[in-house]
């Protein structure tokens, strides 16, 4: 793809910018330009044919125009001499009905031939769309307007570039079509053509009206549509199908949806019908046009000063000038309206990363030596007025394991995204043997860094792809995928499906198995132990683990990790406790560090939170 000057995230207005028509009008249309070299990238042979045949379809009229005025002339001419025209006639009958079976050809490869275009530029420009997303961080899908951005140009890039891609081949045909008759009927009288042009002209000025108005009335529809989505993905997906019952929550939710739904299609309604009504007068002074041109080649047939035959081409080129003069003017405005929502396509791919690559990678050092170090680091999520975290400084050495602990929103997730580098810190740095991870290739850093996060995804695959993902380049390792579901608790979960490896987890699709969130978890993990990464991160791992498989798990965890640095969180203090140091979190800050014995002699927040648990399950 193409480089491109980007910007940063902003709310997009939803009502038109205060400028001239004039100016909306061209700068709209300056995305046809960045449109064209998007499908020149896709499939240049086929736009090239499209083209090709385009030209000779608009020139193929005209000449059919102009056949017609010879055989009128030539049987007015011979009227009762049939044997002194009849060659001359058949000829030319002949002629016209090559000319009809090459526009016939023409029409039938044109339409295989876009077909076959609109299918690969729909792949190539979706497929741009969610590189450009897989690229964004995690930073611009915190906010509410970036979801905005995508819905619109998921929308926009599915099928107004396919739309617009016909518009503008047409046009091309049109064009040609539309001068070739001006050809004819400048030879008549240039003050007739100029009467058709002017005429056409209000329906031009009704399209394109209307066209933005429709735009910025879909732009204002967004937020309410993907709550619409929104609310349709709750009534029918597996995962709220129980409470949606149990609550009774059917009908309230539907309403809400069919509220949104029949809003959208008042103000749909409303606006098509001052539409009509526009485009119905402006049709009618286009016909004026027509019909006074088509008056004043009767008159001149009946004065004698042009032929039948003339009369007949004439009057044909004006209907058909009109009418391509309508389709050139109708393609324009199309033009623009498609352009409208294709703006919204290059909106989204004109968004830049906030986490970008460093210019001059430095690699990252394995084995790590000297350790990770966090140096006033300070973290604020986008659009939020506090920080998460604030002035953290820690040194963690090669191969020790840290736990952290802290009330929920203390920053502890955030902390090991910082790690992860899903995020930077808005201040401070992070480094790893003295090497920011800033300059470390993102690609680089979190192929030396195994992660599993609490809401870690579930795939609806194959077990093997659930937990080959943790090292994709190792993802056919049948044997290393058995050491990891090993290490994770997940060889019997395995076991116990039907195709083993190859069973499809989850119910949407046919033939998966679903799994209890325990089996889940074990599957978890055993993804994050398919990495050899000299850092592993487990935020939350036994969430859904039972004491017994907790107990299990982490008998296994200090042996398998032994010799790399390991970052956990968990809220079970039988789970901490086993930590070499204990890093505590509170109110956005590090407020103790120690072993566990060490903190609890402290009495400080933490051996608070461990008596706290401890009395509960000592009660009774």
């Amino acid at each position: 793809m193409s480089r491109r000057r980007n910007r940063p995230l902003d709310q997009p207005p939803l009502q038109p910018p205060k400028k001239s028509p004039k100016t909306r009008f061209l700068n709209v249309l300056a995305n046809t330009p960045k449109l064209v070299k998007l499908v020149w990238q896709a499939e240049p042979g086929y736009l090239l044919l499209s083209v090709i045949i385009t030209l000779i379809r608009g020139l193929i009229p005209v000449t059919e125009l102009y056949i017609t005025k010879l055989v009128v002339d030539e049987v007015v001419a011979n009227i009762g001499q049939l044997e002194a025209a009849g060659l001359t006639i058949l000829g030319l009958v002949g002629l016209r009905f090559a000319i009809s079976f090459l526009s016939e050809v023409a029409n039938q490869v044109n339409n295989y031939s876009l077909q076959v275009l609109k299918d690969r530029f729909s792949i190539h420009a979706n497929g741009v769309l969610i590189q450009q997303a897989i690229r964004l961080d995690l930073s611009h899908y915190e906010l509410p307007e970036f979801h905005d951005t995508l819905s619109r140009a998921q929308q926009s890039g599915s099928d107004y570039p396919v739309r617009i891609l016909g518009t503008l081949t047409g046009l091309l045909g049109q064009l040609v079509s539309f001068l070739s008759s001006i050809a004819l009927l400048l030879r008549f009288s240039p003050w007739v053509m100029l009467l058709l042009l002017v005429t056409s002209i209000p329906a031009l000025w009704a399209s394109v009206k209307y066209s933005g108005r429709r735009f910025w009335l879909s732009r204002s529809q967004t937020q309410a549509g993907r709550r619409a989505d929104y609310l349709q993905r709750v009534l029918t997906q597996n995962a709220f199908a129980k409470e949606v019952r149990l609550f009774r929550l059917g009908d309230y939710l539907l309403q809400q949806w069919m509220d949104i739904r029949r809003r959208f299609n008042n103000e749909s309604a409303f606006l098509s019908r001052r539409f009509a009504t526009v485009r119905g007068v402006a049709g009618t002074v286009a016909n004026l046009g027509y019909y006074s041109a088509y008056g004043w080649t009767i008159v001149r047939a009946v004065q004698g000063t042009i032929s039948i035959g003339d009369f007949t081409m004439y009057s044909g080129a004006f209907a058909q000038a009109q009418n391509v003069l309508q389709q050139i003017l109708q393609s324009i405005a199309q033009t623009y309206e498609y352009n409208l929502y294709v703006s919204q396509y290059f909106e989204f791919l004109d968004l830049a990363p906030k986490v970008v690559e460093p210019p001059e990678p430095k690699p990252f050092p394995n084995p790590i030596r000297q350790g990770l170090e966090l140096r006033n680091v300070s973290f604020t999520y986008p659009g939020a007025s506090e920080p998460t975290l604030e002035n953290l400084n820690l040194t963690v050495k090669p191969g020790e394991s840290i736990a952290l602990v802290g009330v929920n929103g203390a920053g502890k997730t955030t902390l090991l995204k910082l790690v992860t580098r899903l995020y930077d810190p808005s201040e401070g740095e992070i480094a790893v043997d003295g090497v920011p991870l800033s300059e470390i290739a993102l690609q680089e850093l979190r192929r030396n860094i195994g992660v599993i996060f609490q809401d870690f995804a579930r795939y609806s695959l194959t077990a093997q792809d659930n937990i080959g993902f943790g090292d994709l380049s190792r993802r056919d390792d049948l044997g290393q995928i058995d050491a990891a579901a090993a290490a994770g608790g997940a060889t019997e979960v395995i076991e116990g499906l039907d195709h083993g490896y190859e069973t499809i987890l989850g119910k949407i699709f046919a033939g998966g198995t679903d799994l209890s969130g325990g089996q889940w978890q074990k599957i978890g993990m055993a993804r994050a132990f398919m990495s050899s990464a000299p850092i592993l991160i487990l935020d939350e791992p036994t969430a859904a683990l039972d004491a017994i498989a907790e107990s299990e798990l982490f008998s296994r965890f200090r042996r398998l990790t032994e010799g790399r640095m390991t970052f956990f969180v968990s809220h079970r203090f039988s789970t901490v406790r086993m930590a070499d140091r204990i890093v505590v979190l509170e109110n956005h800050r590090i407020i103790e560090v120690g072993s566990h014995a060490e903190l609890l002699e402290r009495r400080g927040l933490y051996a608070k939170m461990f008596h706290l648990q401890a009395s509960s399950y000592l009660e009774g």
